[in-house]
């Protein structure tokens, strides 16, 4: 269970420069095909944070083709995280902790974010075995600790309504639409970020769905992946995923086109899903890892919505199979 505590700075007294404390928040405009990326990482032990912003309109490979892009690695770190101001602009605070945030932007070239964020369930705890089926029994996403060992990393992924304004280069847009955040800490060593899929999508406010999924690339087909937490808000009321699940995605190159699945809740119920892309563009959180990021259109039965898909890629993974001296082949496509 997670506590209006739980926003601010968690790290213990011997926490190192390693630790760190963020927030994941996805603003999106389906019927403007508009996804905007807000991501804060900040290390409380040595005072310092990471601030990123990026707006797609479009699906590419590279970030030349952004709306807007606006990375700084060096601010100094709030006094508390659920008050947080920025010297690029940003503001996040939590008004109705640990479910309602207010998220502010005010950047350059005419870019503005003004959200008001409201859960529409309770932050969903992935260390909590009442919250996920398989809490404590498999590895931690993020944190090198110990299958079942207890310690004081965190995570929670929260559903929730996002209302306002996105300005871009100008153009304002109303903001109505559903979405997955998530706020997590502990030690994460830079060099280790895991290869997985996060994986949202939204029907409704009646119906939404949440998947981590580690990912080895290396294996065929639904091989290649796990789930290991999730959940599915259907009506009102969450239920647990568990570890039943047949998943395969399309490449092109190091970008997802597609994605299809078949998960199932705790009543038994089983859901199939279906995914193209439609707008997105790489990020890296961290300066080891790249993320084919998109919003999907999603397809349930005959039901259509919208999600976004965060693979991610461990560098040092893909330098260990792609790296190349001047005399070997270069591939065009790698899948």
């Amino acid at each position: 269970m997670i506590t209006a505590e739980q926003i601010d700075y968690q790290n213990p007294p011997d926490a190192d420069h390693n630790w760190v404390e963020t927030y994941l928040i996805p603003i999106v405009i389906p019927e403007e095909h508009i996804y905007a990326l807000v991501y804060v990482c900040a290390r409380p032990a040595m005072g310092v944070m990471s601030n990123q912003i990026m707006v797609c309109g479009a699906l590419s490979d590279n970030r030349s083709d952004l709306l807007h892009y606006n990375d700084n690695q060096h601010l100094p770190a709030p006094k508390k995280f659920s008050e947080l101001t920025s010297p690029i602009g940003l503001s996040i605070r939590a008004t109705d902790a640990p479910r309602n945030f207010r998220i502010d932007y005010q950047g350059f070239d005419g870019t503005e974010i003004h959200i008001d964020w409201e859960g529409l369930m309770d932050p969903f705890d992935i260390h909590d075995p009442n919250h996920s089926p398989q809490a404590g029994r498999v590895e931690d996403m993020h944190a090198d600790i110990d299958t079942g060992k207890k310690h004081l990393a965190g995570h929670f992924d929260l559903t929730g309504r996002a209302t306002g304004t996105l300005t871009v280069r100008g153009r304002t847009f109303k903001v109505d639409s559903i979405e997955r955040m998530d706020h997590s800490w502990g030690p994460r060593d830079p060099m280790v970020i895991k290869n997985m899929y996060i994986v949202s999508a939204t029907f409704g406010p009646d119906l939404a769905f949440h998947m981590i999924c580690p990912w080895n690339p290396d294996l065929k087909g639904a091989e290649q992946f796990q789930l290991t937490h999730g959940y599915v808000l259907d009506q009102g009321k969450v239920y647990g995923l568990t570890s039943e699940l047949t998943m395969t995605s399309n490449h092109h190159g190091l970008m997802c086109t597609g994605l299809q699945m078949s998960v199932k809740d705790t009543r038994g119920k089983r859901f199939h899903l279906r995914a193209t892309a439609d707008v997105g563009a790489p990020w890296s959180p961290y300066p080891s890892a790249i993320t084919f990021n998109s919003m999907m259109r999603w397809s349930y039965g005959d039901r259509d919505g919208y999600g976004v898909v965060l693979p991610n890629y461990n560098l040092p993974y893909l330098n260990q199979r792609r790296g190349r001296f001047y005399t070997d082949p270069s591939p065009t496509v790698w899948v």
